[in-house]
């Protein structure tokens, strides 16, 4: 049997001087990328996807979205995605590395909070009309200064204008919903946890382990998972690695020993009991579910 793993993409990686920045015409990137596109797939990017049209439907994870007019989709890292097979996309895709607007601690900061990359319930926005001649107007300047390649300045032109851009539909995407500003500090850490968790949850690493990355105690960083999401830490990592599990097992053909031990896991038999206390079936059957 051939094995068949989800794909992950990269971009500029390992070219670190380069822009990491590009924007592109959504039907021309599709026809030229349709075979890889069109099938599950990761990044190791952000990617900032505007339909144009109406037509059709975008999945990631395990969800799929109906494609509106003006609807502008957020896609973060190693979130697995795909689009509809079919040949009338009208739009724009962006690509970036976060490190392109990222210049200080308090980018880094604000960039973890943003409700549009960490939204899993509803990883879009939708462009109210009287909002549109705006998006339309940064969406022609960033076409116009990422032709300006060799340019003076081009690199921080494009990143204060994608940062403007994201900041004023966060603004809008925060409007429904109630903030505390007493918590800032509070959610900073939250979401540096998130962060951390997203980059070492196939270690297994402790609640301690990542306790001490923070610089602060399992108690506090408990308190804030728990005042953020309702949730101790150690379910917050259950529901990542169950989370990358059922990915693998949807988009791969790897055995479940592989993906076990992929996850961390040192005994395969363990990682199926793992699996099956909180899925409440085994991964093979969960395999069979969604066959």
């Amino acid at each position: 049997m051939k094995e068949r793993q989800i794909e992950k993409y990269h971009y500029l990686k390992d070219k670190p001087k380069e822009r990491q920045f590009d924007i592109y015409d959504l039907s021309e990137y599709y026809q030229k990328n349709s075979e890889h596109s069109s099938r599950p797939h990761t990044h190791s990017f952000y990617q900032m996807i505007w339909f144009k049209s109406k037509k059709g439907k975008h999945f990631i994870d395990f969800k799929d979205y109906s494609i509106k007019e003006n609807r502008l989709f957020f896609i973060a890292k190693n979130q697995v995605h795909y689009f509809e097979n079919r040949s009338d996309y009208k739009g724009y895709l962006l690509h970036f590395n976060e490190s392109f607007i990222l210049s200080n601690e308090t980018d880094f900061n604000f960039f973890l909070t943003y409700r549009i990359f960490n939204n899993n319930e509803e990883p879009f926005f939708q462009i109210p009309k009287e909002q549109e001649n705006q998006i339309i107007s940064y969406f022609t300047q960033i076409n116009i200064e990422s032709n300006n390649k060799t340019e003076f300045g081009n690199k921080s032109i494009l990143s204060y204008l994608l940062k403007s851009m994201l900041l004023m539909i966060e603004r809008e995407k925060r409007k429904s919903i109630k903030t505390d500003n007493s918590k800032t500090n509070q959610n900073s850490t939250f979401f540096k946890f998130r962060d951390l968790l997203e980059n070492n949850f196939h270690k297994n690493w402790s609640v301690t382990d990542f306790a001490n990355e923070l610089s602060i105690s399992s108690k506090t960083l408990n308190s804030i998972t728990k005042s953020e999401m309702d949730k101790t830490v150690s379910q917050v990592i259950i529901d990542r690695i169950i989370l990358e599990s059922k990915r693998r097992l949807t988009h791969s053909n790897a055995y479940v020993n592989q993906i076990a031990y992929d996850l961390g896991f040192n005994d395969p038999y363990y990682f199926v009991k793992y699996f099956k206390k909180h899925v409440k079936c085994s991964p093979s059957e969960f395999r069979k579910t969604i066959s």
